[in-house]
């Protein structure tokens, strides 16, 4: 009986299974009511008491990568969020070139000089009258979320450029920018709330979060697509970080990165099912 499934989640925390959740997450990939109730009814036969979030993450996906493969890339999202590390500067390039499909001019990794020190910013982003300084803070595993600590060290740069500005040492940013792969925890909502300061992450802002702009540009991290930690080192040590910087010609691709050419071929066919 499902009411009876208890799960193991990445922290190690126990809840009961919940139907409603991996409707929610199926339905985002876009799948339909028919399709997603096939793939839930043939999970339910693999469930376990005690199985882990992990392994109900990789059953999906399986099953998804069977019946519809086009659309795996988005159920994949999440987790392709924090394979693009492990250390956060794939995905401050990531973040980056995002912004840029938004209409935002961006420059990464700027050392500027503050009012008392220099501060080497992430991502400086720019679009109309806005001009920010954005704190990328990478999570390499599930359940992580951005603390406090985060948003207090992002406003305290914030200020000392400000003064800075003042002085003529650097230009005048408005706002300070927070982003991250993963949720925000509750102080740091409530601060960025009270002083302005812009958030985004997973399922932050609603309606306007991190995986709804990627979805919206079709921006998609190279990780969206399964393969080997080899070949992923070699496409991101040439720049291609997203799955529009794959080369539409697998010679191409080879010529980059020196992966086998049928493996060239598999990729940018799974680049070419984000891309549409």
């Amino acid at each position: 009986m499902l009411q009876d499934i208890w799960v193991i989640k990445e922290s190690g925390e126990k809840e009961k299974f919940s139907p409603s959740k991996v409707k929610h997450a199926l339905k985002r990939t876009g799948l339909s009511q028919k399709e997603t109730d096939e793939i839930l009814a043939k999970l339910e036969t693999k469930l376990y008491d005690g199985i882990s979030t992990k392994k109900i993450y990789a059953i999906l996906y399986e099953l998804i990568e069977s019946s519809k493969p086009e659309v795996s890339h988005r159920y994949n999202l999440k987790r392709a969020l924090f394979e693009i590390g492990p250390e956060g500067y794939e995905f401050e390039t990531f973040i980056s070139k995002l912004l840029t499909r938004e209409g935002y001019q961006t420059d990464l990794r700027q050392i500027i000089q503050g009012k008392c020190v220099s501060h080497e910013i992430d991502v400086v982003a720019a679009k109309g009258s806005e001009n920010y300084m954005i704190e990328c803070k990478f999570h390499n595993q599930p359940g992580a979320k951005c603390r406090v600590q985060t948003v207090l060290y992002v406003y305290s740069r914030f200020l000392d450029l400000r003064e800075g500005a003042k002085k003529g040492r650097c230009k005048e940013f408005t706002n300070p920018w927070l982003i991250t792969n993963t949720k925000f925890s509750e102080d740091v909502l409530a601060y960025a709330q009270c002083m302005g300061i812009p958030l985004l992450g997973w399922k932050y802002p609603m309606k306007k979060s991190l995986e709804e702009m990627i979805d919206r540009t079709k921006c998609y991290p190279v990780t969206v697509i399964n393969m080997s930690n080899d070949i992923l080192r070699r496409l991101l040590a040439k720049s291609i970080v997203t799955i529009s910087d794959i080369p539409e010609n697998p010679d191409r691709l080879v010529d980059l990165t020196g992966i086998p050419i049928a493996t060239a071929k598999q990729i940018i066919e799974r680049a070419a099912y984000a891309r549409e």
